[in-house]
Order: C-alpha cells, then sequence, then structure tokens
C-alpha cells in the first residue's frame, strides 16, 4: 500500500562539508487526502566530498502526543 510523504518543514546546520538535517514530514494516502495519517522528523547526516553529497545516516521518529514535531522544524532555513 503506497503513500505520499511530503516536507512540511527543515533545519539545517552545515559545518564544512557536513550537513545536519532534520525534515519534518506528512504522509497521506491520497495526495489529495484532507489531512495525513501520519507526520515526524527525518533526520539526515550528509557529507560532501567535492563531487556530491553522500547520505552518511538516516533516522526518522514518527510524531505522537508525548513528541511533537517541535515548532522550529516547520520552518524554512
Amino acid at each position: 500500500m503506497g503513500f505520499f510523504e511530503r516536507e512540511i518543514g527543515r533545519v539545517q546546520e552545515q559545518y564544512g562539508n557536513i550537513v545536519h538535517l532534520m525534515s519534518a514530514y506528512d504522509s497521506k494516502r491520497k495526495a489529495d487526502d484532507a489531512q495525513p495519517f501520519a507526520r515526524g522528523v527525518n533526520s539526515f547526516q550528509l557529507f560532501n566530498d567535492g563531487s556530491r553529497w553522500w547520505v552518511v545516516t538516516h533516522l526518522l521518529e514518527g510524531e505522537t502526543p508525548d513528541t511533537p514535531i517541535p515548532a522550529r522544524f516547520l520552518g524554512r532555513p
């Protein structure tokens, strides 16, 4: 069963060739659904070798009543 995920906010920090990206998302069963069935945050650690960006790690955590998405993750950098 497929779903549609879209980014709803991002916080990005960079030092040299290292980037840490916190990307908030919501997920819908159909693109035109009124409400998402899930929300959460993807955490990426990226490294640039001079030619391209590499994904070093990817973790995600779904939003729960005890762990709401922080407001600062819902804006754009």
